[in-house]
């Protein structure tokens, strides 16, 4: 049985190794990472220093996840880590990504790094391309479509960050990404009592910055 040791090691001459995986599960459970797994950024940031762009993807989006869900005191002591993380990130960004998908996970590890709690977690449900909210004046649940032509939204902007995103997004050419964001970030009138509402807000309980 390979210790986590090994793994690591292993991991860090090869960015396509399946020692990822072993990495992955131990650091993470259900899309929540274990606090005690901020001991890993240090190896992380060095890590993906030594990777060209598209082959550190994964590693700093384990990274974004580990970062945002630290306490506090541990995303201070790995300040500097956390900082040369994001850097890595930004990098990514910058090249495109190699997927949509992978974009949006790369912006919502950047969000991690900055300790945004909400979408620093949540931003990957435009992956799944339809989100779940519950009208705030009936309680009506309801599944709304984030993909154009589909959908019941009210395309927008809601928020600074939403802006910035969108424009993260089509500077790169993922104009997929930059529509479901207009969604994510739009508003909607619920089909039962006729509310208008944003959607972004009531999808993760939080007003939109």
């Amino acid at each position: 049985m390979t210790s986590l040791q090994e793994a690591l090691d292993a991991a860090a001459e090869d960015p396509g190794s399946q020692q990822w995986d072993l990495i992955w599960q131990e650091s993470c459970h259900q899309g929540t990472c274990d606090p005690a797994s901020a001991v890993l950024l240090p190896w992380l940031a060095r890590t993906c220093a030594n990777f060209r762009p598209q082959e550190r993807e994964r590693a700093v989006v384990l990274a974004g996840f580990i970062a945002v869900d630290a306490d506090e005191k541990s995303r201070g002591v790995y300040a500097d880590d956390i900082a040369s993380l994001r850097a890595l990130t930004l990098e990514c960004l910058s090249s495109g990504g190699s997927s949509d998908t992978m974009f949006v996970y790369l912006q919502q590890a950047v969000l991690g790094f900055d300790g945004d709690e909400v979408w620093g977690k949540e931003l990957d449900r435009i992956n799944d391309g339809e989100v779940d909210v519950q009208c705030p004046a009936c309680a009506k649940d309801l599944l709304v479509n984030l993909q154009s032509g589909g959908s019941s939204i009210e395309p927008g902007l809601s928020s600074q960050l939403a802006t910035r995103l969108h424009a993260e997004a089509l500077q790169v050419g993922h104009e997929s990404v930059a529509a479901a964001l207009t969604y994510l970030f739009g508003r909607m009138s619920c089909p039962v009592c006729g509310a208008a509402f944003n959607v972004a807000d009531e999808a993760t309980g939080s007003p939109s910055r």
